[in-house]
């Protein structure tokens, strides 16, 4: 009984370790917003959560850096013979030695592991940063491919209509049964724009589950943020000044530097020897006696300068590193600012101008082509022409807002 009791509780603590660290079932709303899509991702993303663990680690090992070291136990008996039966016919001994850090070693060890501590999370942050990039690219792709099957819908759904009235045109003799099949033929080139758009839907869908970390990729969902073209960024050099307190990943360096600075206080503090009193009991051939004492190492040869040089080589290593990373940090930033000021351009010139005039082009082409005035090919290069304008809308829209969130990235945080 007792022994199937152990049994069950030995089961149920395998099934909990193995299940440690899984995330519960979460539900994937079917109408998705960018919002909502980052907090799933927070919960589900095996990439997130395996950094995470990271953290812990240095948490362990910042337990272990805190603690004193263990005392030291030492039993020995000499001249014993075999020949003997009396207990007073060896030299025994019992001591017990207990190290003694000095200079403060246990406090800086654990001044060092704590801003591992800090680094590893930091680090945790900003892959939060690049992961949300990635995801709203993802998300953005998504919205993209719906306003593409939209499109192609909307196009082949239009010439439809315009075959249907060539029918009837052709009924009435005011076409050629000739100029009714080219028509109709054409129509399966909108037709296979649906197919692909629908492929593409279906593969954006998911991309940006995976990136989430659903690992079913059975569920249809829709992205319902829109496109934002209206977006101003503030200037560069508030830019910079928010990316140089924001970005994770400076701070992360930042955070390295002090480390690198504890750690040459700790390489100098292990030039003073630790001190090891012991205390114990002696029976010297019947003789009781007591046996204290003190080890001292004596640094005689070795002084512990070359770690101290490594650490102080650590130092100007971190700084030179640090120097790097801030130029880089303003550079990317620059160069998201020129990449949304140049798809700024595009979208408006599209809105403005040649979306519209693209629509109206392929309108008086079909009015055109109903009365005779046009020929077959002359509305189907303004359909064409139509098409490929509102995609270009469509990618300039997309482009724009993957540059507005790579300056998001670059700055560190979100912009209004």
């Amino acid at each position: 009984m007792h022994f199937r009791n152990l049994s069950m509780m030995i089961l149920a603590s395998a099934v909990q370790f193995a299940t440690a660290g899984q995330p519960s079932e979460v539900a994937i709303p079917a109408q998705l917003t960018l919002q909502q899509a980052i907090e799933l991702m927070t919960q589900l993303n095996s990439g997130l959560r395996a950094e995470q663990l990271n953290v812990d680690q240095e948490r362990a090992d910042l337990l272990s850096a805190s603690k004193r070291p263990n005392p030291v136990l030492a039993f020995s008996s000499e001249g014993l013979s075999p020949h003997s039966d009396s207990f007073d016919g060896q030299e025994l001994s019992i001591t017990l030695r207990m190290p003694f850090e000095t200079a403060g070693k246990r406090g800086k060890r654990t001044r060092v592991e704590e801003s591992e501590v800090e680094i590893a999370d930091l680090a945790y942050q900003d892959l939060q940063r690049r992961s949300i990039f990635t995801l709203k690219q993802a998300y953005f792709r998504l919205l993209v491919a719906q306003e593409d099957l939209k499109l192609a819908r909307e196009i082949l759904e239009h010439f439809e209509n315009v075959v249907r009235i060539d029918r009837v045109r052709f009924q009435r003799g005011e076409i050629s049964g000739g100029e009714l099949r080219r028509a109709e033929a054409e129509q399966y080139r909108f037709f296979e724009d649906v197919v692909t758009a629908e492929v593409d839907l279906e593969n954006s869908q998911d991309a940006l589950l995976a990136q989430i970390g659903v690992a079913s990729f059975e569920k249809s969902i829709e992205a319902v943020d829109r496109f934002n073209p209206s977006f101003r960024a503030p200037p560069i050099e508030q830019l910079n000044r928010m990316a140089m307190r924001s970005r994770r990943d400076l701070a992360a360096q930042r955070k390295r530097m002090d480390r690198s600075t504890l750690w040459l206080e700790l390489e100098k503090a292990g030039r003073v020897p630790d001190v090891t009193p012991f205390a114990g009991y002696r029976r010297d051939f019947g003789a009781d006696g007591l046996v204290f004492g003190v080890e001292l190492p004596l640094s005689v040869f070795r002084r512990n300068r070359s770690g101290v040089a490594r650490a102080q080589a650590r130092i100007q290593q971190e700084e030179l590193r640090l120097s790097l990373l801030e130029v880089a940090v303003r550079q990317e930033v620059q160069a998201a600012l020129n990449r949304i000021d140049g798809n700024r351009r595009r979208v408006q010139a599209l809105q403005a101008n040649y979306l519209n005039k693209a629509r109206q082009a392929r309108d008086i082409a079909e009015s055109a082509y109903r009365i005779g005035g046009a020929s077959l090919i002359e509305f189907l290069d303004a359909e064409r022409t139509f098409r490929q304008t509102a995609r270009l809308h469509n990618r300039a829209l997309f482009d724009f807002q993957i540059s507005r969130a790579a300056l998001e990235l670059a700055v560190g945080e979100d912009l209004p």
